[in-house]
């Protein structure tokens, strides 16, 4: 038999076998629980009790039945409002915390009958506040201690560690104290970066460096994103110096809190992107230089934000709230069961995410822990902003604090996540979706209709878009260039390539029979139109220089062979990596390209009347005045000009092409072409 404490004055009893006695519990004295109902399902009897008034949840784990004890567990209590208005704890400050040379250790666990904090050599008996938090004050600064809490709970002695830690033991096995006063300050401001001036480079801290020709001393390290003065053996410079000299605002990390899979230590036998978090607050061991010592990843991080600060550029976060590892092992699963995830109606665990778990984001102390760990991540390393993993199974209300929380730290602050509507246990109303899009205007969502334009469904490795295509989807390309399609360019994420599924380069390989400089071409073409379509363009790491992993997709734990960015491909493509750049620079030069609200530009950019399926488009900047053209087919074709005047080419990934033209010009088979003259 066991029972399960459903709401404060509920319990359910379930049994092999029919009971026909009374119910009493020893709650701050013996009270009989009245038999509510009862009911037969599958081969088990379920007695549901009440009791006269509130269980006391710290002071009870068991109940009486004919003399016998029936153990008392956690029930769906936790997962009522009920629980939740009682045990709100929004004021406390959880986790380890050093004031004073003295140590203060803070934890919520409202249904926990007892926690101590243990270490090596001590155990402190915590005390229990109304509000469901445990807390004690050691008259001693514990700095670099390791400590776990030793909690009471259903009926057994568990360790756990602290999901508000800043430090951990290698591979995670213990939470240690980190005195902040005595880590290294690499002191930083934020760059004063506006909105329209984003352009962001998603960068696995891993790939960056792992290629023998990367030049990098710190393979696979965080340090490795910052060394300078590397370059190939050929002498073509290569990381944070090549990131320098692209004119992106951002880079975007992939996930460096700790994960699982990858051995802090042995970090070559396995490989992973790291979205299996494990503890948000602490930087994964993986990519430290000295993965023993805490104190050392908290440093390193910082320095390569003060890095990338100094030479003007913002560091954006991937962070992963929508799901952890594993429940069951969760710090949040042990200390509070039922609370931080969410359930169907029917009891069965949502699975929105995929991996077995969603996180309920829409719980006050789940929310209190998603702001309280950005707030470490930009007050401690000055974090520029946050791309959101499966952000539509995070609700908006919490997106809506998220924003709040970023613009009064930072103005200059950026917000981009994943919109899309997946299948979890929250109305739809409530989850952070394009539908919901004006709601939290201070978000950017990946535009994925705009991806799936240019080349295709993500999803059906076939499929074709209008570049690689020769110009399906060619009514959208207007809207779709000027952000009137879906995502407002003021929110969009205009991108073609990331690190899920195929790479650009391997998909244009799998959808057309041209010979490789004609797939370059194509290539290019979605690239330049992802940099100059009015909204925020995304590039991931190496798409600039035609990035392979070999036909592979889902490639999170593959080998680093396949995933590392080939510094090679960066020798090999040079000339064609000037073409990306000059996008880039005439994209961070003039305003007309900068803009995010079309309707202010209506008669600034007007499309061109020419033979379809070509695309083109004529807009006014302050001085100048420009013509962008795409040929997306295999045909030359013969284009009149729209205006008087002598037109520079200034862009274009022909590899020859006349400086100057004026009335007419020949667009040779997948070629762009963007010419200006001054008014």
């Amino acid at each position: 038999m066991q029972a399960y404490i459903d709401d404060f004055n509920l319990i359910t009893v379930q049994s092999n076998v029919k009971l026909n006695g009374s119910f009493e519990i020893d709650n701050d004295g013996i009270f009989k629980l009245e038999l509510i109902k009862q009911f037969k399902r599958e081969n088990n009897y379920y007695y549901r009790l009440k009791m006269s008034h509130p269980i006391h949840l710290s002071q009870t784990d068991h109940i009486l039945y004919d003399g016998q004890e029936i153990p008392l567990f956690i029930g769906d209590i936790t997962r009522t409002s009920n629980f939740e208005s009682v045990f709100s704890a929004l004021d406390e400050t959880l986790g380890a915390t050093i004031a004073d040379n003295k140590t203060t250790f803070s934890v919520w666990s409202p249904v926990a009958q007892s926690i101590s904090v243990v270490t090596d050599e001590h155990a402190y008996e915590m005390t229990r506040k109304n509000n469901g938090t445990y807390t004690v004050v050691v008259d001693n600064n514990l700095h670099g201690i390791s400590y776990q809490y030793e909690v009471m709970i259903n009926n057994k002695r568990i360790r756990v560690n602290d999901p508000y830690a800043k430090g951990l033991t290698v591979n995670s096995t213990k939470s240690v104290v980190i005195d902040m006063n005595q880590v290294q300050d690499f002191p930083s401001q934020f760059p004063e970066i506006e909105r329209n001036d984003v352009i962001i480079y998603e960068v696995h801290t891993r790939d960056f460096s792992m290629h023998p020709n990367s030049g990098i001393q710190h393979k696979g390290k965080l340090l490795g994103l910052i060394e300078e003065g590397t370059s190939t053996h050929t002498g073509h410079t290569t990381g944070f110096d090549y990131i320098k000299s692209l004119g992106i605002s951002h880079i975007e990390l992939l996930p460096v809190n700790d994960f699982a899979r990858v051995d802090d230590i042995d970090f070559m036998s396995n490989y992973n992107w790291g979205y299996d978090p494990e503890f948000y607050q602490t930087i994964d061991g993986s990519y430290s230089t000295d993965a023993m010592h805490p104190v050392r990843r908290i440093e390193e991080l910082k320095m390569v934000v003060q890095k990338y600060h100094e030479a003007g550029m913002g560091v954006i976060l991937d962070v992963v709230f929508n799901h952890v590892y594993k429940m069951e092992t969760s710090p949040f699963e042990q200390l509070v069961p039922g609370y931080y995830f969410r359930y169907h109606k029917d009891g069965t665990l949502s699975n929105g995410t995929g991996v077995g778990n969603d996180v309920k984001t829409e719980r006050v102390m789940m929310r209190k822990y998603i702001l309280d760990t950005l707030e470490y991540y930009i007050d401690t390393f000055k974090i520029d902003g946050f791309r959101f993993d499966l952000m539509g199974v995070i609700d908006i209300e919490t997106m809506q604090h998220i924003e709040r929380l970023i613009q009064s730290k930072n103005k200059y602050g950026f917000i981009l996540g994943e919109g899309w509507n997946l299948y979890s246990a929250m109305p739809d109303a409530m989850k952070t979706i394009h539908e919901n899009i004006d709601q939290v205007p201070d978000v950017h969502f990946f535009n994925d209709f705009f991806r799936d334009t240019l080349k295709g469904n993500n999803f059906d490795l076939k499929d074709r878009g209008y570049f690689n295509g020769k110009g399906r989807y060619y009514e959208r390309m207007f809207t779709l260039f000027t952000g009137q399609t879906g995502i407002p360019a003021k929110q969009s994420i205009n991108y073609a390539e990331v690190h899920d599924n195929h790479t650009l380069f391997d998909r244009i390989n799998y959808t057309t029979h041209a010979d490789m400089y004609l797939q370059h071409k194509i290539h290019q073409m979605i690239t330049i139109f992802t940099i100059l379509s009015l909204g925020t363009p995304f590039i991931h790491a190496g798409q600039e220089f035609f990035r392979t992993k070999y036909g592979h997709g889902n490639t999170y734990n593959l080998s680093d062979f396949i995933n590392r960015i080939d510094w090679n491909r960066r020798i090999k493509y040079d000339k064609e990596l000037d073409v990306i750049k000059q996008a880039l620079k005439i994209k961070r030069t003039y305003e007309i390209f900068k803009t995010q609200t079309f309707e202010n530009k209506s008669k600034r950019i007007i499309q061109l009347n020419i033979d379809q399926p070509l695309f083109g488009v004529l807009l006014f900047d302050r001085r100048y005045e420009f013509i962008l053209l795409f040929n997306p087919t295999a045909i030359n074709y013969d284009v009149s000009l729209p205006r008087m005047g002598q037109y520079e080419v200034v862009l274009t990934n022909e590899s020859t092409q006349q400086k100057f033209v004026q009335s007419q010009v020949t667009l040779n088979p997948y070629q762009c072409l963007l010419m200006k003259k001054e008014f």
